[in-house]
């Protein structure tokens, strides 16, 4: 499986889904507050800017769906399926605390903070597709635990990553996702990154706004 990022370096960290939906304001700063579900985003969206300041991804794709989920999508290269502790190395990602930031290496590593472990862990359901060598994988997760083990659902033709979560309101109330701030937060990091068409689709308005 040739066609996905070289990240096999080990990850020193330690696992804490369970601790992180015991405690979630020491994991969120924002959790309670308005801005909560953005955070959310924003540490997915560290994965997809990561393949666009390297080069690897000319598009990304946010899509806020009717269901109240969330997709970051990008046609860059997917994290392999194996890494060095025999994880496939999205699975370390969303279930280890800390690996995040053992795995960036283009994005500031400030601004992804704890990483998407705690999207994983403050989700009801999660789902990491990508389409690799012309093979459609998917793992799902359920509350920051995975259901079972990538597995392979379909052909593709090209080469890309996406993940979808939706919000455990059981956790984080109704708080929804604020698309002007996120705006402005975008606005406010100043990204370095060309060549890359990012666009916010809402599914619920049918508004779409191009954000790079």
């Amino acid at each position: 499986m040739s066609n996905s990022r070289d990240n096999t370096q080990p990850i020193n960290s330690f696992s804490a889904t369970d601790g992180i939906r015991a405690r979630p304001t020491m994991y969120l700063p924002e959790f309670g507050q308005r801005h909560a579900v953005n955070s959310l985003v924003q540490e997915c969206l560290c994965i997809s800017l990561d393949n666009a300041l390297e080069g690897c991804a000319t598009e990304i794709r946010i899509t806020i769906r009717g269901d109240g989920s969330i997709a970051i999508w990008d046609n860059g290269l997917p994290l392999p399926l194996i890494g060095s502790d025999g994880l496939p190395a999205i699975q370390s990602l969303l279930t280890i605390m800390y690996a995040c930031r053992d795995a960036k290496r283009a994005v500031n590593k400030d601004l992804c903070r704890v990483g998407v472990v705690v999207v994983n862990a403050l989700s009801e359901w999660l789902k990491v597709d990508c389409g690799i060598d012309a093979r459609h994988w998917r793992q799902e997760y359920q509350r920051g635990a995975p259901v079972g083990p990538f597995a392979e659902i379909g052909d593709t033709t090209k080469t890309w990553e996406q993940i979808s979560f939706l919000p455990d309101r059981s956790l984080l109330g109704e708080t929804q996702f604020d698309i002007p701030a996120f705006q402005r937060w975008f606005t406010d990091q100043q990204f370095a990154i060309s060549n890359c068409h990012i666009t916010l689709d809402d599914d619920v308005t049918g508004e779409r706004l191009l954000l790079s």
